[in-house]
């Protein structure tokens, strides 16, 4: 399952937050061999996080890389399923921020903040959108259809993820005082002004030249002779 774990995406809202969930969800399924009532059922009271991770007494194991690390796929769940519960969006995207994700860290060795207790569950619904339905159990259907579908993925490649701060291309405003970005400002807002002038006199430049061509064009009109067939 190292390969499938790898190969699914960690960050970016909703692709990282639905990805979190599917590894979480293979871990259960293909690592822990848990049934799908075992999963479906999974609650904070069951996972234990420590230097070791157990889900209802079984160690999670870790391994070397930790974009395929088992261990790290619960943990990443478990630092996003709190929010998620709760609906705070906002914290979510903030976690999944793809400028601050690391991947050559393994996850599970940093401390987990206790959020994820607020769940009454851990194996969400996620709608499209990202959205969970709490209070509702994820389906047979769809906990049978993912491990196939991160399978075929895994088969195709995994998504390489473009990770940590994006490097700005620096601009003629980077050095500028205050007093100085304001006077910049007041010289963009003459120069927009000038613009719409200039727009609005070649605006008016056209109408009078159309009131001015209108008799011509009515004389015109007024002097063509009706079709004859003769």
């Amino acid at each position: 399952m190292g390969e499938v774990l790898a190969g699914i995406p960690k960050y970016r809202y909703p692709i990282g937050l639905r990805g979190r969930r599917d590894a979480f969800l293979i871990v259960l399924f293909g690592v822990l061999h848990l049934t799908r009532e075992e999963a479906r059922t999974i609650t904070p009271d069951d996972v234990a996080v420590t230097s070791i991770v157990r889900i209802r007494g079984h160690v999670v194991p870790s391994s070397d890389d930790p974009a395929s690390c088992a261990a790290c796929a619960v943990t990443r769940w478990l630092r996003v399923v709190g929010p998620v519960w709760t609906g705070f969006r906002g914290d979510v995207i903030r976690l999944l921020d793809p400028t601050k994700g690391n991947l050559d860290r393994h996850d599970c060795e940093q401390p987990v903040p206790g959020e994820w207790r607020r769940a009454d569950q851990l194996l969400l619904p996620l709608d499209v959108h990202g959205w969970a339905r709490t209070g509702v159990a994820l389906s047979g259907r769809s906990m049978t259809s993912i491990i196939p579908t991160r399978r075929a993925a895994a088969v195709e490649g995994p998504i390489v993820e473009v990770l940590g701060a994006v490097a700005r291309r620096p601009s003629r405003f980077d050095a500028l005082t205050l007093q100085e970005t304001y006077a910049e400002l007041g010289a963009t807002d003459a120069a927009a002004d000038h613009v719409l002038a200039r727009i609005t006199a070649l605006w008016q430049d056209a109408r009078a030249l159309d009131a001015a061509l209108e008799p011509s064009a009515s004389t015109s009109m007024h002097g063509v002779a009706p079709d004859s067939d003769r």
